[in-house]
């Protein structure tokens, strides 16, 4: 290209298309400004926790709560009893309660406050309710229906102190309920899982004498 060329003036034509209007700049800087700020509050908001929305249902779950239950008197109804509830009547501080009907151990402290709640299988020999007391207790044995067991703590009236256990099965994981009794069979082992037969082991096992309640 010659010098003549490059110093060559535009046509009309180019000098018109290069010319912009200066408050037509402006306008656009600006929109591309506010669309900018728009689209970063977009993603803010959208990366951001709700900690607002939270803290208001925080607030709103009390007035969530279903009403109480009323009859068609419109009168309101006492909610059902709790089945995993410790029973009125069974004895007071440190004691293993056996319940019969529910099938359900609880482990009380010193305090009267539950510490475990277990399920249990029941053996075929019942005891009578009452209050017994922790005569001997082993780690391995073998049950009156010849299962071997594990945490046997052994209990009973003062003629036959070690006639009822609570033990677990000890070929079973430690999560799993142990069968019934097979038939025909005379036990008063009172079965539990491994990890419920263990609480039980190591919270009535500190000392001869702790006190086993039995209620119907």
């Amino acid at each position: 290209m010659t010098s003549q060329q490059q110093n060559a003036p535009r046509s009309p034509a180019r000098v018109n298309r290069s010319r912009v209007n200066p408050m037509a700049s402006v306008a656009l800087i600006t929109g591309a400004a506010l669309v900018g700020v728009g689209v970063l509050a977009v993603q803010a908001n959208g990366s951001a926790p709700n900690k607002s929305a939270t803290t208001t249902i925080d607030k709103q779950q009390p007035s969530q709560q279903p009403p109480p239950s009323t009859n068609q008197s419109g009168q309101t109804v006492a909610p059902p009893p709790d089945p995993l509830a410790l029973p009125d009547n069974s004895g007071k501080g440190k004691r293993v309660v056996y319940s019969l009907g529910k099938s359900l151990v609880w482990l009380v402290g010193a305090d009267n406050k539950v510490q475990v709640t277990a399920h249990s299988v029941a053996g075929t020999v019942t005891p009578q309710p009452g209050t017994y007391t922790v005569s001997k207790w082993r780690s391995t044995n073998k049950g009156a229906d010849g299962a071997a067991v594990q945490y046997q703590v052994l209990w009973g009236p003062p003629s036959a102190d070690t006639r009822f256990a609570f033990d677990a099965i000890a070929s079973l994981p430690g999560d799993q309920m142990p069968p019934k009794p097979a038939a025909g069979t005379s036990t008063g082992g009172v079965r539990l899982t491994q990890n419920d037969a263990a609480a039980v082991w190591q919270f009535a096992t500190t000392a001869k004498g702790t006190q086993v309640v039995v209620v119907p």
